[in-house]
């Protein structure tokens, strides 16, 4: 966009503020600069007195301080305020502040300006002025010279006249005589001045004081800051009276605090978003919320399913295996947040439960002459087996069957010959058929009717040597045979597995957790009873094969400090986060951090230190005057002989500082006022005749007011006082 474009937005756009219309119809239609006319113009530097937000396409007022004004020395600029008209408007996806001056003012006189003459227009990062960024305006030098010196000799004429009044009131004093007015005024030449009037002291002194009592602070959004308002209160003879509240100096920048409000959950769209509140911290260091919590549309959050933190939900009756996810989402510190807990996934399919005897064995019951088949349950997930359950009886049966022969009519097992004897002992073996296919269960066994052959364990009581079969739950005893020889056993047999089956009992006596998956294997004790040596353990605190998962059991979510803590200007908080408790099947409790909670508010943390600077004494008097005047104390009326006492007075100043200083030991701010009292008195009374009596006699002139000889003193600042104007100025809330 050239240069000329933007002259001609700015300007048509300025010409629609009201404040800005009413300027060019006072100083006159113009016509738009030229490009020569704008070489010639110097660059005036200014800038924001605070951080300024500036609206889209509607002008709105501000104030500048002018930093740096070609050609006017400082005096001219101290203490001026550039008044000003500011907005931006976007083009081409670029913030183009758009600003033009229209006065000056100083000590509540102003000098207008033309708008037309002062112009400024600059690319913006964002839609405020800041007060470390300079604004350049270019516009008339010799215009704005002569206001600022207009401003300057209007002060400059007060001083002049304050000072002459002075120096009046002190001849007078001195002499207690009027000059003489012979030479303009034959009657006047003869008057004689009369005696001084007695005045009697006015024991009901007016006090005037500004107060922050009974206004409130008004927050302005627009520009981010709080402003406490206060107003002024005089009392006389014991009335009081109470100007309107209006905004004071104190101000209070608001802040955005994402700590206290909690993420917002749309579980229909998947999303979460991130919320604020807005604060300030008052005079008294305690923090004020001023808005509800805000959604920032600009901290959005994608929620997502997590399975790893799962389990695996076992359906039996539909023989499905159900995975299972919770949701969650990563929220703006880049912590994991969930937001519901574990539930059949939407995204990983069921997969179905399979019945196998893969890794089961074969059960032998010999007292009731039967065996059983184990089997147990295994799904497919993401390529992987898993198993399901431990090894259990499936219903498949086989019968028991004593063979001496094979079905070739060989012996299974070769007899026993005992030449001395000269007897034969047959053997035989316990057999089942499963899938057509013949299975020896037990070893050879002599018959024992044969002859006097018989078992015994001795020295097969020994456990440890024994066959345990955990997939079966059973151990066999062991045994061997022997027969008696002239009452001496002779053995015919080593140990071998005996028919005595011992079933397995279980114990737990312990779980070995697994909190990353929310599951515990139970720790098993298998052991064995009334063998010929007692119990026997077979495995001592073990993770059996095929021993299932046992889900951990959710028992809710709370926050629980974590040790951190932070500050918002004063105020502290404790950092907590937000914690789902699990409890274990050995009756502990598993704790997962899940989010971040609320943080803790312990309140204000801050102190104030208050310092006074060396007391100040001033003396106002009532300047020569035939009109109104105003002074600190109150109104004089020179009409008739009357005479405000409250127009002459005398006040003490001392400077206050506050410092507010956080328990951690940080300086969170500081800040400086003025504490002023007056003691008003009745002034001593001279006239004298300027032009004469009129025709009755009646006094026509000027009335010279000072201040009397003795009785009047600097009102004293005691603690009474100062702690008067703390509260004053809300400092001590």
């Amino acid at each position: 966009m050239n240069k000329r474009t933007l002259w001609c937005l700015l300007l048509s756009s300025c010409l629609v503020s009201p404040a800005l219309a009413q300027m060019q119809e006072t100083t006159g239609t113009t016509s738009e600069p030229g490009i020569e006319e704008m070489v010639r113009k110097v660059n005036i530097v200014t800038r924001a007195k605070t951080r300024t937000a500036v609206s889209e396409n509607e002008p709105m007022a501000i104030d500048l301080g002018l930093v740096d004004v070609p050609g006017a020395p400082p005096k001219l600029t101290e203490g001026v305020t550039a008044k000003a008209y500011a907005r931006y408007v976007t083009f081409e996806d670029h913030l183009i502040a758009q600003l033009v001056l229209t006065g000056v003012e100083k000590d509540g006189k102003s000098e207008p300006l033309d708008s037309n003459d002062f112009v400024a227009q600059f690319n913006m990062d964002s839609p405020e002025l800041d007060p470390s960024s300079p604004v350049t305006i270019e516009g008339n030098q010799e215009t704005l010279l002569a206001a600022l010196q207009r401003l300057n000799d209007v002060e400059d004429e007060d001083d002049k006249e304050e000072k002459e009044t002075e120096s009046a009131e002190a001849d007078t004093g001195a002499s207690n005589n009027v000059g003489s007015n012979a030479s303009k005024n034959a009657d006047a030449a003869g008057y004689s001045t009369p005696s001084a009037l007695d005045v009697e002291e006015d024991s009901s002194a007016p006090t005037v004081r500004v107060t922050t009592e009974g206004c409130n602070i008004r927050v302005d959004l627009a520009q981010l800051v709080a402003v406490q308002q206060s107003r002024v209160e005089t009392t006389e003879g014991g009335n009081v009276s109470a100007g309107a509240c209006e905004d004071g100096a104190d101000r209070y920048p608001l802040d955005r605090s994402y700590s206290v409000c909690g993420d917002t959950i749309d579980m229909e769209t998947r999303q979460a978003t991130a919320q604020y509140l807005l604060y300030y911290t008052d005079g008294g260091g305690n923090r004020q919320e001023v808005t509800d919590c805000l959604k920032d549309e600009d901290k959005v959050f994608d929620i997502t399913e997590k399975a790893s933190a799962c389990s695996v939900y076992l359906d039996y009756n539909e023989m499905m295996a159900v995975p299972q996810a919770s949701l969650v989402y990563v929220n703006a510190s880049n912590n994991e947040v969930q937001v519901r807990s574990c539930e059949p996934s939407e995204e990983i399919a069921s997969v179905p439960l399979v019945s196998v005897t893969d890794g089961c064995s074969i059960r032998h019951d010999f007292a009731a002459g039967r065996s059983y088949q184990t089997g147990r349950h295994i799904y497919e997930l993401n390529g992987t087996t898993w198993q399901a359950d431990a090894c259990s009886d499936n219903g498949t049966e086989y019968l028991h069957e004593t063979v001496y022969k094979n079905a070739a009519g060989q012996e299974v097992c070769a007899p026993i010959i005992n030449q001395a004897a000269g007897t034969v002992t047959r053997q035989s073996r316990k057999q089942i058929v499963v899938n057509g296919v013949e299975q020896f269960i037990t070893e050879c066994k002599p018959d024992s009717t044969n002859i006097a052959i018989q078992s015994t364990i001795d020295g097969c009581d020994n456990p440890s040597l024994w066959n345990h079969d955990l997939a079966a739950g059973t151990s066999y005893g062991r045994e061997r045979f022997y027969y008696l020889l002239d009452s001496i056993p002779k053995y015919v047999t080593e140990c071998q597995d005996s028919e005595v089956a011992y079933p397995h009992h279980v114990e737990t006596t312990g779980w070995q957790n697994h909190d990353d998956q929310l599951f515990a294997y139970r720790l098993t004790t298998v052991y064995i009873e009334s063998t010929p040596r007692g119990r026997f353990n077979i495995k001592t605190s073990e993770v059996l094969p095929g021993e299932p998962q046992t889900a951990y059991v959710y028992s809710g979510e709370a926050p629980a400090t974590n040790g951190e803590h932070f500050y918002e200007g004063c105020t502290r908080f404790d950092a907590r986060d937000l914690v789902q408790s699990y409890d274990r099947p050995d009756g502990s409790v598993h704790k997962v951090v899940i989010g971040e909670a609320d943080p803790l508010s312990l309140g204000n943390k801050c102190y104030n230190e208050f310092t006074w600077a060396a007391v100040t004494h001033g003396r106002f008097e009532n300047p020569v005057s035939s009109n109104k005047s105003s002074g600190p104390c109150g109104v004089f009326e020179n009409y008739a002989h009357v005479y405000d006492a409250a127009y002459h007075c005398t006040s003490t100043s001392s400077v206050g500082t506050r410092k507010t200083i956080r328990e951690d030991g940080e300086v969170i701010g500081t800040a400086s006022n003025t504490c002023k009292t007056y003691n008003a008195y009745s002034p001593v009374r001279a006239k004298y005749y300027d032009q004469g009596s009129d025709a009755d006699g009646s006094f026509q002139g000027y009335v010279r007011v000072g201040f009397p000889s003795s009785g009047w003193s600097y009102p004293s600042h005691t603690n009474g006082v100062k702690s008067a104007c703390l509260g004053n100025w809300g400092w001590l809330q």
